[in-house]
């Protein structure tokens, strides 16, 4: 707050100078105050919600080995999605220009947990080695027990990046690496 006077009026009006003098310092340390009190409450806010809640990927995949990675239900709705897709359940545009294509067993190129929850599974098709489709599976979290209740399809969608794979080197990649399977 900046406040103009005229000297005049200063000269014409000591009692408004003496108002001014007393009345400034306690504006600003009230406002002062305001400011710390803010401050304060917001880390207590915040602390209490950073203690008490823990990240729904942290309830999700806690604990969780290699192997639980390449086999679970994520992947599981993934597949379930695809089956209905294939039979005619559901139907996804976006999918369509790849319907003979995807028609078969897929497996897993990676798997990771989504920043917006759930995970992000990226999939090569077994007749469609050279390309990566990336999904998102999402799952519904019950905090308070800490468990995963439900699994939700999202999206799924080809990328541009395509790979020197070929359906014998997938068949030789599921012989060598332990865990890694068709769906």
């Amino acid at each position: 707050m900046l406040i103009v006077f005229k000297k005049a009026t200063f000269i014409k009006n000591p009692i408004l100078l003496i108002i001014i003098a007393i009345s400034l310092p306690v504006y600003c340390v009230g406002r002062n105050n305001l400011k710390s009190d803010t401050i304060i409450s917001s880390i207590i806010q915040t602390t209490d919600t950073i203690t008490k809640r823990k990240p729904l990927n942290e309830i999700r995949f806690n604990g969780w080995e290699r192997s639980d990675w390449l086999d679970n239900e994520y992947i599981r709705t993934l597949r379930k999605y695809l089956d209905n897709y294939n039979n005619g359940i559901v139907s996804n545009p976006a999918l369509d220009p790849y319907r003979e294509q995807i028609k078969g067993q897929f497996v897993v190129y990676d798997i990771n947990p989504y920043l917006l929850g759930g995970a992000l599974i990226r999939i090569t098709f077994l007749d469609m080695p050279d390309r990566v489709f990336s999904s998102w599976i999402y799952s519904n979290v019950d905090e308070k027990k800490e468990i995963v209740e439900s699994y939700e399809f999202r999206s799924i969608s080809i990328e541009e990046e395509t790979t020197d794979m070929t359906k014998e080197d997938i068949l030789q990649a599921i012989k060598e690496m332990e865990g890694l399977k068709l769906w």
